[in-house]
């Protein structure tokens, strides 16, 4: 586990995975932003692949996914975007790693026992189509 300010990222945590064999990683999508910005030189890429990469804290964009997918889980580790919320104790929205497809900037589905809806200004239910998870 690792505390401290997202740019360190770049100095501390990966060569942390790389000295320990990490083979879980997770992290918030501005740590991974502020680290794509390196995406042209060598740096910030690991040696060793993850087994399972994920993020929560905020969405993640497109590009910080495909940079994380690449370079942390070279094209072959599942990234569990996660959404969920301190007042729901655990995750809600989650693709499940190597089962569920996932999409870059996507939490994918609800899991197992979790329903989703969305309510309108006037308290009113409805439920989006899976695609717009």
């Amino acid at each position: 586990m690792y505390e401290g300010h997202p740019i360190i990222l770049r100095r501390i945590v990966l060569g942390l995975i790389e000295k320990h064999g990490v083979s879980v990683f997770y992290t918030a999508p501005t740590a991974i932003g502020l680290h794509e910005v390196d995406m042209s030189t060598r740096q910030g890429t690991i040696s060793r692949r993850c087994d399972c990469s994920g993020t929560v804290g905020e969405p993640i964009n497109p590009a910080a996914w495909m940079w994380y997918h690449e370079h942390i889980g070279h094209g072959k580790c599942p990234i569990v975007d996660t959404w969920w919320q301190t007042e729901t104790g655990g995750i809600m929205i989650s693709p499940l790693p190597g089962i569920t497809s996932t999409r870059p900037g996507s939490a994918t589905h609800p899991l197992p026992g979790i329903d989703v809806a969305v309510l309108d200004e006037a308290g009113t239910k409805s439920r989006p189509a899976v695609a717009d998870y």
